[in-house]
């Protein structure tokens, strides 16, 4: 009987001391919970006043991106249509001379000036070059 009864306090005694355990871990959780749920209303609420800012604070914003997009779009329209006007001026520069070489460059098989291979490479390059350049389409419809 006394081993049931050592038993029975051994075992009563350990319930109370999960039970008070179980108390604080459960407290320090709502606690924790409801800190959570206080910032996440503050967060909610922060993100509800920047959402209602004035209108035309937002116009202002948006009349100023597309004046920013306007700009860059002429800016890389302008940049566009130097560089293809560079290239146009130096292939008519270069291809009455580079058309020559093709045609007349080598008289004698074997007997190629030291020159004649830079040329050549010159001559595929411009090709390459033509390339980049739109092709001249007349719209006169």
């Amino acid at each position: 009987m006394d081993i049931l009864l050592i038993l029975l306090a051994v075992f009563g005694l350990s319930f109370f001391v999960a039970y008070i355990y179980t108390a604080k871990q459960l407290k320090t959780t709502t606690q924790h919970l409801a800190e959570s749920v206080l910032l996440y209303l503050a967060t909610v609420d922060q993100s509800n006043q920047i959402q209602s800012a004035p209108a035309e604070n937002q116009k202002a914003h948006n009349e100023s991106f597309i004046k920013f997009l306007s700009e860059s779009r002429d800016w890389a329209f302008g940049y566009i249509e130097e560089v293809q006007n560079s290239l146009k001026n130096f292939i008519d520069e270069v291809e009455p001379q580079i058309e020559h070489y093709n045609k007349y460059g080598i008289v004698i098989e074997g007997m190629s000036p030291p020159h004649d291979f830079a040329l050549k490479k010159i001559s595929k390059e411009l090709d390459n070059l033509k390339k980049l350049l739109p092709e001249d389409i007349d719209d006169r419809r």
